[in-house]
């Protein structure tokens, strides 16, 4: 049974879900990017088990435009989502949820930006544009938009089959503005966002990525290739770019590795052990 309280709240424009542990003051929150399409969070996210046995609490936003935040669903949108937040606990916020009539004064001192596959794709270029923000980790990350679907002899998801989800399976309606051309352009690599043409910016970055060898979803060799640019320019800076290959798959047995390794690798503190 989980020893965690989950509550919605909404912080400015921006709604998601609040994990807490009962009793547990903390000045660290990490920020996690759930992956597409999917229904918003509803307090069941699986990796929060593992993520509230450390000295952390959690949110798990609605990117704006999607779900229960407001506004419209872009890329850039994506990225502005988890720049508003870090700036709101950095700063000192109040989270809000009218149903419950519960307001609460939310602050914390350090911010982790967790992104898992479609989420990891903007956590990585947040250091872009706030280069304060340096603690990132990347589950199975889409780390290159123009070659989705395109490793040679892989099974791996096509830009075509996510479009596809999105209209003909409704998420269109949760994504408000998906089918917009200005996604067409991100997904085949037409604008600055892609993740691969960004890594001059993180330079001072923890750049930590996890992703399991069997994945048919996104090809494990798209963030090999990534690590090893990073590498290439950054090579006195191996200690803060981070790789970790796992024998699962683009599945739960692979995130709540990666984010348990990546707390560990941060130093916060299993209180389960």
């Amino acid at each position: 049974m989980n020893n965690y309280h989950v509550q919605f709240l909404k912080i400015g424009h921006i709604a998601g879900m609040h994990y807490t542990v009962p009793g547990r003051k903390t000045k660290r929150i990490v920020v996690y990017g759930i992956g597409a399409p999917l229904p918003p969070d509803s307090g069941k996210l699986n990796d929060a088990s593992v993520i509230m046995g450390y000295d952390t609490d959690l949110y798990v936003p609605d990117y704006i435009g999607y779900g229960r935040s407001e506004g419209m669903f872009t890329p850039l949108n994506c990225v502005k989502t988890f720049l508003h937040l870090y700036n709101a606990f950095i700063v000192g916020c109040t989270g809000v949820c009218n149903y419950a009539s519960l307001k609460k004064k939310l602050h914390y001192d350090e911010v982790h930006f967790i992104g898992r596959s479609f989420g990891g794709a903007y956590v990585t270029l947040l250091p872009r544009f706030n280069k304060e923000i340096t603690n990132i980790c990347g589950i199975y990350p889409m780390l290159n938009w123009a070659n989705i679907g395109k490793s040679k002899g892989q099974i791996e998801e096509t830009v075509e089959g996510f479009f596809k989800a999105m209209k003909e399976d409704g998420y269109q309606f949760l994504y408000r503005g998906i089918l917009n051309s200005s996604w067409k352009k991100h997904f085949t690599g037409e604008d600055d966002l892609n993740p691969v043409d960004n890594l001059k910016y993180l330079k001072n970055a923890k750049i930590f990525i996890g992703h399991g060898k069997k994945d048919v979803s996104i090809y494990y060799g798209n963030s090999v290739n990534y690590h090893n640019k990073l590498i290439k320019m950054f090579p006195y800076k191996k200690d803060r770019h981070i790789l970790k290959l796992y024998p699962f798959d683009h599945g739960n047995k692979t995130s709540n590795k990666v984010v348990s390794d990546y707390l560990q690798y941060m130093g916060v503190k299993n209180f389960n052990r």
